[in-house]
């Protein structure tokens, strides 16, 4: 079996090849690949598609103990678009010194190349769906 970094870019295939031989899979959380971001404050993604052209899945931020939880700072090779399907987060923009609080059922951008943490500030489990176009 494949380290789970070893799939990023490939999973559930690689990309020129699916797209020649039009293939079709059912993604969702049970299928995904599992990873923890983040060892301070671990977060967890399941990925569901990564290829040359787009990355796709969730996460989940947990919350409690001493302070909020929170991603590490992250910055990414294409546009990422979060969509809030439960709880509330709130995303700082490093450089710009923004924040951003987004409820559930909003979206949140974030440009190529922003430096950005999510933070869960809020009581229970906080999760995102999120696409990354084209790279991590």
């Amino acid at each position: 079996m494949k380290d789970v970094k070893d799939q990023i870019g490939f999973y559930p295939v690689e990309g020129t090849k699916g797209r020649e031989a039009k293939l079709f899979y059912k993604l969702n959380d049970e299928n995904g690949l599992k990873m923890i971001s983040g060892k301070r404050t671990p977060a967890l993604l399941s990925i569901w598609c990564s290829n040359d052209l787009v990355q796709f899945g969730t996460i989940k931020i947990l919350s409690g103990g001493a302070g909020p939880w929170q991603t590490e700072y992250d910055r990414h090779k294409g546009d990422a678009v979060f969509y809030i399907a439960e709880g509330t987060l709130t995303f700082f923009l490093k450089e710009r010194k923004e924040t951003y609080v987004v409820q559930q059922g909003d979206f949140m951008f974030i440009p190529e190349g922003e430096d950005y943490k999510i933070i869960n500030y809020y009581a229970g489990t906080a999760k995102a769906v999120f696409a990354i176009a084209p790279q991590f």
